[in-house]
């Protein structure tokens, strides 16, 4: 293989690795991963840790975020069954019956490992 052909095919291989990674890039950016973090990892630099930036912030840490070409806000739970949390979601258009649907990037709980429900009689039922 001549120097030449040597750099053609090095050239190639270049454009096929940045072809992929775009592709996964876009997959990833379409299907927003709802990583799960516990609630304390919150402060802890998680936004450059997962490839993203931020782009807004408060006393309490990141408002926005950045990642994969798509901007996250941060949101807070009110219902307190499920205990403390904080997530970053974004709009990716209309799910059933017209309402909007969301994509989760991560999720920061208080207690991931909380204890099950425990599941109704007719779900029971239902499972056979």
């Amino acid at each position: 293989m001549t120097d030449q052909q040597q750099t053609d095919t090095y050239a190639e291989l270049t454009r096929t690795l940045k072809n992929i990674e775009l592709a996964l890039m876009a997959t990833a950016a379409a299907n927003p991963p709802n990583w799960k973090r516990p609630l304390a990892s919150y402060k802890n630099g998680w936004v450059k840790a997962i490839g993203g930036y931020e782009v807004a912030r408060d006393q309490h840490g990141p408002t926005k975020v950045f990642w994969m070409g798509h901007h996250y806000t941060r949101r807070a739970g009110q219902n307190k069954k499920y205990g403390a949390a904080i997530w970053f979601s974004r709009a990716m258009g209309k799910g059933e019956g017209d309402t909007v649907a969301y994509g989760r990037l991560i999720t920061f709980a208080a207690d991931a490992d909380a204890d099950a429900d425990e599941l109704p009689d007719y779900v029971v039922k239902a499972l056979g």
